[in-house]
């Protein structure tokens, strides 16, 4: 848990009605807003109450929304996993330099030696690889699937709005397949 300087764990932070800078251990609960985190979890995190977790928050014109929460706590996942891709890249490095040492031990001690260090970094790779399971998979997928949707209704009402003509209609098909034709003769 952070400590600021002058504070107790416990204590309140104190808030005023100014819309100074944020300050203190008011800066930590804005900052891990931002990064997602709930209000229970920035009240247990930091020592302040949630009350006051969430009066900080309005104050600064934040809020506790799931879909923003959700949005956030996915990109840290995202990035965890990452990291640990990362990890475990650097550990497959390490495996085939203890594969090399391995290959050229001149001793039984230095082979057992280069053994036992390739088996324990490939258990360590084996346990940092993140795992894809098929319900990330399809979670991933049914995003995409959301988002190719939204992208949909947003090309079609921008289509309606700029020609005054319903995307479902005979004369939004003659206007569509006059624009592809034009842009077939500039490319061509």
């Amino acid at each position: 848990m952070p400590k600021f300087e002058g504070e107790e764990p416990g204590a309140e932070v104190e808030e005023s009605d100014d819309a100074g800078p944020v300050q203190g251990r008011a800066w930590e609960v804005v900052r891990l807003i931002g990064q997602g985190f709930g209000r229970n979890e920035i009240a247990r995190m930091t020592g302040v109450s949630k009350a006051s977790v969430s009066r900080i928050a309005q104050r600064n014109g934040l809020s506790f929304d799931r879909t923003q929460t959700e949005k956030a706590l996915k990109a840290r996942i995202t990035d965890l996993n990452l990291r640990q891709a990362g990890l475990a890249e650097s550990l497959a490095d390490r495996v085939a330099i203890a594969i090399a040492y391995l290959d050229a031990s001149t001793s039984y001690r230095d082979y057992a030696f280069a053994s036992k260090a390739i088996s324990d970094l490939t258990q360590s790779y084996v346990r940092m690889k993140p795992k894809i399971t098929e319900e990330d998979d399809l979670a991933e997928a049914k995003d995409y699937l959301v988002e190719f949707q939204d992208n949909l209704r947003a090309a079609r009402s921008a289509f309606e709005a700029r020609t005054g003509v319903p995307m479902d209609s005979p004369e939004a098909t003659r206007l569509i397949r006059g624009e592809l034709k034009m842009e077939e003769e500039t490319d061509g």
